[in-house]
């Protein structure tokens, strides 16, 4: 078994198409975003994001094949701001991100918390289905995806105003160590 199998946190669940669109909305993107999608799976966020014009849209996957192949359809579709790196989610800093897109397990979000705590105050944070534990969202959207006939839940994060307070004052005085910048 390849080491990177070892570090994969959850299976790989592609997004409805329908649903990255609403996604991208939702996050309220612009031509000045640099959008970080945490396991970025076949890459279909970031090059929607990067279609639609952002400075920048990075994907974070454990997954080399899955990286490979997101590269490769980058090129394909001459979208030189999209961007994808074969790295752990957890060893990343999201301080360079202005919008943050996750479609990760509420256990999988309580385990990379520290890394969430690592972006800009101002920076917007979407999960896809699971909330972050403990956090408050600022908003809510649930939307039907016709790609599977379900409900799915879209939750808005804004880390100075949903993060519980204890965590943001601790991470104003903490030193996260280093992360490999992207």
């Amino acid at each position: 078994m390849p080491q990177w199998r070892r570090l994969i946190l959850d299976p790989f669940v592609p997004t409805g198409r329908d649903l990255v669109g609403k996604i991208l909305d939702f996050a309220e993107i612009s031509d000045k975003s640099v959008l970080l999608d945490l396991g970025s799976g076949d890459g279909r966020l970031v090059l929607e994001a990067a279609r639609q014009g952002v400075a920048k849209a990075v994907g974070v996957e454990i997954n080399p094949l899955l990286v490979d192949y997101s590269t490769g359809l980058a090129r394909k579709l001459r979208l030189p701001n999209a961007v994808f790196v074969n790295e752990d989610i957890r060893r990343i800093s999201l301080a360079f991100a202005t919008h943050i897109t996750a479609y990760l397990t509420t256990n999988t979000l309580r385990k990379i918390e520290p890394m969430l705590l690592t972006a800009r105050d101002d920076a917007v944070i979407v999960t896809h289905n699971y909330p972050i534990p403990g956090w408050k969202p600022v908003e809510k959207l649930s939307t039907r995806s016709s790609s599977d006939g379900k409900t799915h839940v879209l939750y808005k994060y804004i880390p100075t105003r949903s993060a519980p307070r204890s965590l943001v004052l601790r991470r104003r005085g903490m030193l996260w160590g280093s992360h490999p910048q992207i």
